[in-house]
């Protein structure tokens, strides 16, 4: 007997169904609850949206797209851009009919900011699941204003996407909880297992799950539920191997690994405690720390977020690479929390009647409007060149790359500080670039990227007759920078064409002459 009809069979145990913790605050009565969702669902798209495409694409949403477009076959790119790279091809698959023909951006970016908001009616279901439809609203709310997730949303990166199908997976999670029907579990894992088809990072919420139904009281055979979790989980990843293995690049796949286990470390220890919770809003994780820490209350609900928010925030605090939107799948989570604590803190008996009339409305509206000047301030960027990847566009990249595309011989090969401008001028422009940056050493690059290993003597031999400056690689790299503008003075390079933003360059095209 299978586990599924075993489960269906087994009547001895009734499902789970005690009341959701009530929230001790009230909505207007007339609006209805879903106006209130449909109002939150409708902002959070706006913020996703307006002035999506001030800035071209960043170097990842450079890659992920030019993968898209080798996958529909573009001449543009099949050359350039590599299928098999560093992460599974789910979403580049799925959009791979958009990037058939041209160049395009806008297109994808949409995409996302779509899943965006799938994920804010995600955070509705599951706060609605676990503390009712009023909870499930504020946290929906919080995350649609969240500018983390603003940030990562509005760009064609696999973080988005991924964190919907986490967040999917754990709202069928808290379903086979309150009814303990394995169904959902094995959904749920299926739907984890497609978010580790989208980015192979979100293996680690498979920790999550599995504390979760191993701790929890609530799970009655915990074994088995680990046992059908785990089965379905690796059924399912096991897709993109497979499909490496069958497509005769295992070695291609075992190069990525060996680099992702082995990269240096490129932030403090400290970036997380530092970067994130501002990102995030102090005000929110404020407000999630005080509803976990000063409900006496807490059950099967609280233990399932926080196992969602600990095991990826202890492990990549000690993985060494820190990436900005690595911390992004728990940012539903850290919503739920802070929603639950607005939603039911109490002030002291003796002012308790103003709790909920002045108090609670106050604290919620302070809550979300600290969150507005930095959602403001990621709608209309000053610009583009922030030294963080995974916070933006790159200004002028775009620019440079279309004029690179009008003005340059086809086969022109460029050389560049570092690999992440070549890609987005690789996109724009559909001419060969090279990062000086790019290490020797097989075990420190991404094996998509080939080293020059004598700039000095590729320049001489005329295999590169245009050297790029831009502002956002030399603020990485300055030495790498600096060995570039050697090259531009030893070869007599001259400025071609500029790009600027507030004034000063941010990209510098030289023409040198050996």
């Amino acid at each position: 007997m299978t586990l599924l009809s075993d489960e269906r069979a087994r009547v001895d145990a009734p499902p789970i169904e005690e009341p959701r913790p009530a929230a001790a605050w009230r909505l207007p009565r007339h609006v209805p609850t879903s106006a209130w969702l449909v109002l939150t669902l409708v902002t959070g798209l706006l913020v996703r949206v307006i002035n999506l495409n001030a800035f071209g694409f960043n170097s990842d949403e450079a890659v992920y797209a030019g993968q898209s477009a080798s996958l529909a076959g573009n001449p543009l790119f099949v050359n350039q851009f590599p299928v098999f790279r560093a992460h599974p091809l789910l979403l580049p698959t799925l959009l791979s009919p958009l990037f058939s023909s041209g160049s395009p951006d806008l297109r994808g970016r949409v995409v996302v900011a779509f899943l965006g908001v799938a994920t804010i009616g995600t955070v509705f279901l599951i706060g609605r699941e676990l503390y009712g439809p009023k909870t499930g609203v504020l946290a929906a709310l919080i995350l649609a204003l969240m500018p983390y997730h603003v940030i990562v949303s509005r760009q064609l990166l696999l973080d988005g996407p991924a964190v919907l199908c986490i967040t999917l997976a754990f709202w069928m999670l808290a379903r086979f909880v309150r009814t303990e029907r394995f169904e959902w579990l094995a959904a749920s894992a299926a739907l984890l297992g497609l978010a580790v088809l989208t980015k192979e990072t979100a293996i680690v919420l498979a920790g999550s799950m599995i504390l979760f139904l191993l701790v929890s009281a609530e799970v009655r055979r915990p074994g088995r539920a680990v046992a059908l979790t785990v089965g379905v989980l690796a059924a399912v990843s096991l897709a993109f191997p497979l499909a490496i293995q069958l497509a005769g690049r295992s070695s291609t796949g075992q190069s990525y690994l060996t680099w992702q286990l082995t990269r240096s470390s490129n932030h403090a220890e400290t970036f997380y405690l530092t970067a994130i919770p501002a990102a995030i809003g102090f005000a929110v994780v404020a407000a999630a720390a005080g509803g976990l820490f000063f409900k006496v209350n807490r059950t099967w609900r609280e233990l399932l977020l926080v196992s969602w928010i600990v095991v990826p925030f202890v492990t990549f605090e000690v993985y060494p690479l820190k990436g900005y939107q690595y911390l992004l799948p728990i940012a539903p989570a850290l919503a739920l929390l802070a929603a639950r604590g607005l939603a039911t803190w109490h002030l002291p008996a003796r002012w308790d009647r103003y709790t909920g009339t002045v108090a609670r409305p106050a604290v919620i509206a302070i809550v979300l409007a600290s969150l507005l000047t930095s959602v403001w301030s990621v709608m209309f960027p000053l610009g583009g060149t922030s030294a963080l990847a995974g916070q933006g566009g790159v200004s002028g990249g775009r620019e440079a790359g279309k004029w690179i595309g009008a003005n340059l011989v086809p086969g022109s090969e460029l050389m560049t500080i570092g690999p992440s401008v070549a890609n987005i001028l690789e996109y724009y422009g559909h001419r060969p670039a090279q990062g000086l940056s790019v290490s020797t050493d097989p075990l420190h690059r991404n094996p998509a990227y080939t080293p020059i290993y004598n700039p000095d003597l590729s320049v001489r031999n005329g295999q590169f007759s245009y050297l790029v400056w831009d502002a956002y690689s030399a603020d990485r790299s300055p030495s790498s920078a600096h060995r570039l503008q050697v090259l531009v003075a030893r070869y007599h390079g001259l400025p071609i064409h500029t790009e600027r933003a507030g004034g000063r360059p941010i990209i510098v095209i030289y023409k040198v002459h050996p």
